[in-house]
């Protein structure tokens, strides 16, 4: 790697602390006071431990732990020699040491953050109905923290075990999905089309943590009024409005009929 001569680097012998997450990128920050001399050697080094023997290994793009997952960010600015390390592990955690030749060193200290789910107290109990959707919650602390490897699992009563669930076949195909978005923390499990067969107890299993869990309950959706047509109702309501006015008239007027001498007079009272 190459850098600037007359570089000084900017706070040397300081120690600067980040914190990234796990799978993402990362950039380690180093500059010299002044961002455009000429350049000349310097190195990004790692402290290692191999066989309780401690070193300042190079680190390399082009082979071992780092092999093309780091690079220069100078651009046009040769006194900035900032490293970029990206699909973070947490291997990739410790203490590293940006070293000018003879102008200077800085040291980071990385840190790794894995997902840690977030607990409920208890099982969590949800209630859903036959023909709609729900969603399992389940969530990293760190909405911004990407889990290595997690699975989403169903207690099969049948074979007395934890079934990993797939989209792509079995009971749940083409029926569920996550729904992280933009958080990579967000672990969630929407199911859709829900049948009876889905109720039952989950697990969001995160490798080397404890489970969050959840016992679905599926229940038939409710029974909804017959379709009628629009044209059938109001023939049926104009005939409802007919008789009530056909009674209320009825009411108000009796017909009596009264004999005066045979003439056949009908008077209306």
């Amino acid at each position: 790697m190459y850098v600037t001569a007359g570089c000084t680097v900017e706070s040397s012998g300081e120690t600067l602390y980040i914190t990234a997450h796990k799978g993402e990128s990362v950039m380690l920050p180093c500059h010299c006071t002044d961002l455009h001399p000429t350049p000349q050697r310097f190195t990004w080094k790692k402290y290692k431990t191999n066989k309780n023997k401690t070193t300042w290994e190079v680190i390399s793009s082009e082979s071992g732990q780092y092999r093309n997952r780091v690079q220069l960010v100078n651009g046009h600015s040769p006194g900035n020699l900032s490293l970029l390390i990206s699909h973070l592990t947490e291997e990739d955690g410790g203490s590293y040491q940006c070293k000018v030749k003879e102008s200077g060193h800085i040291f980071i200290r990385l840190t790794i953050e894995d997902c840690t789910l977030e607990k409920s107290e208890a099982l969590l109990r949800i209630t859903a109905c036959t023909g709609g959707s729900v969603l399992l919650p389940c969530y990293c602390t760190d909405l911004h923290t990407r889990p290595g490897r997690f699975t989403w699992r169903k207690y099969s009563t049948n074979r007395d075990t934890y079934e990993e669930i797939s989209s792509e076949s079995g009971q749940y195909r083409n029926r569920v999905q996550l729904v992280n978005g933009h958080s990579p923390g967000n672990l969630s499990l929407l199911i859709s089309h829900l049948t009876e067969e889905d109720g039952g107890d989950y697990r969001c299993d995160l490798t080397g943590t404890e489970g969050t869990d959840i016992r679905l309950t599926v229940e038939e959706s409710p029974q909804s009024l017959p379709f009628i047509p629009f044209a059938l109702v109001t023939v049926i309501f104009l005939h409802i409005i007919v008789a009530v006015v056909y009674h209320t008239k009825r009411d108000l007027t009796r017909v009596h009929y009264r004999n005066d001498g045979g003439d056949g007079v009908v008077s209306l009272e």
